[in-house]
């Protein structure tokens, strides 16, 4: 069975999205303290623009989050239980 795989790009912007809802911020608010549109906040909050390095520290800040929280990697427990049996 073949796994469909996410982007790195695709997972950082849906914990994004995830936290900016659980905060009830919408998308005009985190545009404007980015200094950007809302457009273009959506197409980084969808995956489609790539988030630099300087970008993601803002929006960590504006989620009073850390950067690293919004990088992390949850393997799926599927994944993680084959690499174990493996050894």
């Amino acid at each position: 069975m073949l796994q469909k795989t996410i982007s790195h790009t695709a997972r950082v912007a849906g914990k994004i999205r995830t936290l900016r809802r659980n905060r009830e911020y919408s998308q005009e608010y985190m545009a404007l303290l980015l200094n950007i549109s809302q457009n273009a906040y959506s197409r980084l909050e969808n995956g489609k623009t790539p988030i630099t390095i300087d970008r993601l520290y803002q929006i960590s800040s504006i989620l009073q989050t850390s950067p690293a929280l919004l990088l992390e990697h949850e393997e799926p427990a599927a994944q993680a239980e084959w690499q174990r049996s493996r050894y």
